[in-house]
This record gives C-alpha cells, structure tokens and sequence, in this order.
C-alpha cells in the first residue's frame, strides 16, 4: 500500500508539474545542450526498451507455440531392411492404431524423412529410399499407456525407437526463459542509464546557473520554487524524447513482423500494446523523480 501510495503522489505531482509555472519556468536561464541531450537519451533508450519488451513477449510466444507443437507428438523408428519395410511399417501402423490413446498414425514419406534428416546429415538428397529409416509419426492422447506401448513394440520389433517430441519442450521453454530474463535485464539498464543521464543533465544544469540561484535566494525564493522549473523542464524532455523513441521502436518492430523478418515481433493484444505504450509515462516518471532528486541535492550545496 505505502508503495502504491508513493507510485500515486508521484503521478499527481507530475501531473501537476507538468501544468507548469510561468514565472519559473521565464526566471531560469534555458538548459542548452544538457536539455538536447536528455531528449535523444530518452528516445535511445526508450527504443532499446521496446526492443527489450518486444524481444521478451515473442520468446513466451515463440515458447508456447513450440511446446503446443510437441505436446503429444511422437515418432516411432524401426530397423528394417528394404525387403521387409512394407510389411513392418503395415504391423506398426496396424499395433498403434489400435492402441487406446493414440489419436494418429502415419509413415513418414522419403522427402519427409530426408528434411527430417537434413540439420544433422547435411546434404540427404544423395541417399536413396532404401537408405532411409522407417518412420511414423504419431499422435498421442492423454490417456496413452506408453510404458505399455513401448514394451509391444519392444516384443514386436528389433531395435524399435519410440520417441516423444515433448522431452524437448523442457529445454525449449527454459531457453525462452532464460531470454525473456535476459531482456527484461535489458529494459532494467535502460531505465537505469536513463536515470543517470537525466540526473547528471540536470546537476549541470543547474551548477551553470548558480548565479541565477543565488540571485533567486536573495530575494526571498525558496527552493522549491527555483527546483520547479528544472524538474518541469527536464521531465517534458523525456517525455518527448520517449515518445519519439517509442514511436520509431514501434514502427520498427512493425515493420520486421510485416516483412516477414520477425513475424512474432509486432505485439498482439491489449497487454502487448499496452506494455509498449507505458514506456513514454515510465520514463516520465522516472525522470520526475530523478531531476527532482538532483535539483534539492545540487540546491542545497548551493550556500
């Protein structure tokens, strides 16, 4: 609740910022290059976060789609020599097929099995049909036996192989998910980097109009006052600088998944959307908070 609370008097304050104080806002000199240099830092980073988010959500797509894929997919390999391959792979089908639990059965033709070969043996358009392993492909449903089926098959065939695909969905979702932590650690430094740059933009800023601050004091203006317009100015810089980098991330990301690049890489429903739009009021904020911690540090060193 305190965190929310926070989270919340944060946002009012930003907003309330955001209206502005003319007379603060004409009483401090303009920031210069500093404010030019927070603008592009925030749309770099903004940017670098959309391809963090985008790169995070499409391994959990890409995840989920291969680990639908090899649910209950399995292949089944038998030695068997070409005169006999007919005859085999009729008496699996025919075992499988009435085996309760198997949703499907079918032989894996020549080209099929040569593409089913190719990542591991390279070029297979040399072996001829006689050369390639007997194969089918099968189907299982939830409620198959498999120890049982393993051990008919075993009594049927010599140096028969039952393969599920699932074994591998394992890997796969660990390797996505050690993606998807590896990119959220991406969007956490970009967050960081920016927080860092906004804050020495913003100590420059005001350690050059040092006079001006103590101009300011002299005649009755209190910190809060003077800190305003700083805070207001460097916050509405990110913002701009973030949306443009939002802007130039999405179109980018639109662009790969239309080309046919990276077709996972354009967000799909309201929470991917919605994830790509809250970085323009996250880096906000962020620089709300850090330019306002940096303006009443740097303030108070000004005596």
């Amino acid at each position: 609740m305190s965190a929310a609370r926070t989270v919340a008097g944060r946002t009012v304050g930003m907003l309330a910022l955001l209206r502005g104080d003319p007379s603060a806002d004409s009483t401090v000199p303009p920031s210069g290059a500093t404010g030019h240099l927070t603008t592009l830092a925030a749309a770099a980073m903004a940017l670098l976060a959309l391809i963090a988010i985008a790169a995070a959500q499409t391994a959990g797509r890409v995840a989920d789609d291969w680990a639908g894929a090899l649910d209950g997919a399995a292949t089944l390999e038998i030695a068997a020599d070409p005169a006999t391959a007919e005859t085999a792979a009729e008496r699996a089908l025919m075992i499988l097929r009435e085996t309760p639990g198997i949703d499907s059965a079918r032989r894996i033709g020549a080209d099929e099995a040569r593409a089913l070969l190719a990542p591991w043996m390279g070029d297979t358009s040399m072996l001829a049909d006689a050369d390639l392993p007997l194969m089918l492909a099968v189907e299982e449903a939830p409620e198959l036996d498999r120890a049982a089926l393993e051990l008919r098959l075993a009594g049927e065939f010599d140096d028969a192989v039952y393969l599920r695909h699932d074994r591998w969905s394992g890997t796969v979702t660990a390797a996505a998910g050690r993606l998807r932590l590896l990119a959220l650690g991406a969007l956490a430094l970009t967050f960081v980097v920016t927080a860092a740059v906004v804050t020495l933009a913003a100590r420059a800023a005001l350690a050059m109009n040092r006079p001006v601050i103590a101009t300011l004091r002299l005649i009755g203006a209190q910190d809060s006052y003077i800190a305003r317009a700083f805070v207001r100015r460097f916050t509405l810089r990110t913002l701009l600088g973030a949306a443009l980098g939002t802007g130039a991330g999405t179109a980018l990301l639109l662009a790969l998944a239309s080309g046919g690049a990276l077709p996972a890489a354009a967000p799909t429903g309201p929470a991917g959307w919605l994830a790509l739009l809250a970085v323009p009021p996250a880096f906000g904020l962020l620089a709300f908070a850090a330019t306002r911690a940096a303006a009443f540090h740097e303030l108070r060193r000004v005596r």
